[in-house]
């Protein structure tokens, strides 16, 4: 489904769409909302008509939503359903689109797939905390696996992104331009990426002979129209800051643009920045990003093939896998040499 269609279907423009989607300023929260639902729903369908089971039956992919501000129609999420629902077609298997929100009793959701004809079910994880999981693992009575998240110590199966590469691959690459003084711009909500991300900076921060500084961290909202706004006012009230900051995602580090923007700091003559997700978006402001790219085709297609041989089998389910995939650093034109 396409921008321009969603558009003249809520009768708004295609960059009103864009904007939502991306997460981006410039909507009210009640159009943004309307957006994403009709998105939702229109692929929902799309998927319904499109993958239709062919001799496996049907798996379930769930969108599990905390609190919905992470989780949305970003192109990070629509590229791994598109990849999930081709490569379940492979095998045989139809999918079918669940969604699970703060709204919904656990126990009763729990209940009601369990009921369900479906072989078995891909969970997206990164809203995802360890009692939820918990309590998934000990009631679910079908093989699953987590996406986008990880859970030491748990005996569960996993896919999700090597978080920790990424931040390596951004501060090593920091360190070859002369940067010495590596920023971190947080988010304060508390998910498994966005923990494992600042974490990694931490102790790759110390591989590299550099200090940890705290005045070098920066939280702020997940809020597009809020994180400008947060990261200027703190740098405003600080002594200093450093060359360069690492962003734990894009839509953060589009964010800090627009702050640095505000500022008159010229990026990347004055301050550089490295993002986390390699966005589309990215690609179209100025300057071009350079970010870490997530290979979500290769998560969604591990996760799916892990799914079916837990399906087919059984016997072999005591082993549990937590498989972090590769992702690579995307150099373009937002760091420059110190």
């Amino acid at each position: 489904m396409k921008n321009k269609e969603i558009a003249e279907k809520l009768n708004i423009s295609p960059a009103t769409v864009s904007l939502a989607l991306n997460n981006r300023a410039g909507v009210s929260e009640e159009t943004r909302r309307k957006i994403i639902e009709l998105k939702n729903d229109l692929l929902k369908n799309d998927l319904r008509n499109t993958y239709k089971p062919e001799s496996g039956g049907e798996i379930g992919f769930i969108f599990y939503k905390q609190t919905g501000r992470i989780v949305s129609e970003t192109p990070f999420f629509v590229t791994l359903t598109e990849t999930i629902c081709c490569h379940a077609k492979k095998y045989g298997y139809g999918v079918e689109i669940i969604y699970h929100t703060f709204h919904d009793d656990l126990e009763e959701f729990i209940s009601n797939i369990n009921r369900s004809n479906l072989a078995g079910f891909l969970i997206l994880g990164t809203e995802l905390d360890r009692k939820t999981i918990k309590e998934m693992n000990e009631t679910l009575q079908k093989p699953f696996v987590i996406l986008d998240a990880a859970f030491p110590g748990m005996d569960v199966n996993c896919v999700l992104m090597d978080n920790r590469s990424g931040i390596f691959q951004a501060i090593r690459y920091a360190v070859s331009m002369g940067h010495r003084e590596i920023g971190f711009i947080r988010c304060n909500e508390q998910i498994y990426n966005f923990t494992e991300r600042f974490e990694s900076y931490k102790y790759y921060l110390g591989v590299f002979g550099l200090a940890y500084d705290s005045e070098f961290v920066f939280t702020v909202p997940y809020m597009a129209r809020e994180i400008c706004a947060s990261l200027r006012t703190q740098m405003e009230s600080r002594k200093k800051y450093p060359s360069i900051f690492i962003a734990a995602n894009d839509i953060i580090a589009l964010g800090a643009l627009s702050a640095f923007y505000e500022m008159n700091l010229k990026v990347p003559e004055e301050i550089s920045l490295i993002g986390f997700d390699d966005m589309p978006s990215v690609r179209y402001v100025t300057p071009q990003l350079t970010t870490v790219n997530l290979n979500n085709h290769v998560i969604g297609r591990t996760a799916v093939s892990r799914l079916v041989e837990l399906i087919r089998y059984p016997k072999d389910n005591t082993v549990h896998v937590q498989d972090a995939v590769n992702v690579n650093l995307v150099v373009r034109d937002s760091v420059s040499r110190k």
